[in-house]
């Protein structure tokens, strides 16, 4: 039997400029506190990766947030993933704590 598995995906663009958004994930924005498992800022190319990565009542939470710059600003994408049996107990749990998480960030920038 195959495990299942949620995912989500969200991108937004912002004016703000990628130094700034390196600087404020650096620091620790509050709203990523509820991602547990951060692992340190990696730069990628141009851009910057934040990683999560934990468990949770049997199931593994797996997320991305990739700042990439633009013309304008910075673009966002939050990737995540949560699988395993216990994925049943947590995605609606998971969605209300991911949900709008790009424009909280956006907003605590």
């Amino acid at each position: 039997m195959k495990t299942p598995v949620f995912r989500f995906q969200e991108e937004i663009l912002t004016d703000a400029p990628l130094a700034l958004v390196r600087e404020r994930l650096q620091a620790g924005l509050p709203c990523l506190k509820a991602c547990r498992g951060l692992r340190p800022l990696e730069p990628t190319g141009e851009g910057l990766t934040l990683r999560w990565h934990h468990h949770t009542l049997g199931a593994v939470e797996e997320g991305t947030l990739r700042a990439e710059p633009h013309e304008t600003g910075t673009h966002l994408r939050l990737d995540g993933r949560l699988r395993g049996w216990g994925a049943f107990l947590t995605v609606g749990w998971m969605r209300w704590r991911t949900e709008r998480l790009l424009d909280r960030i956006v907003k605590e920038l």
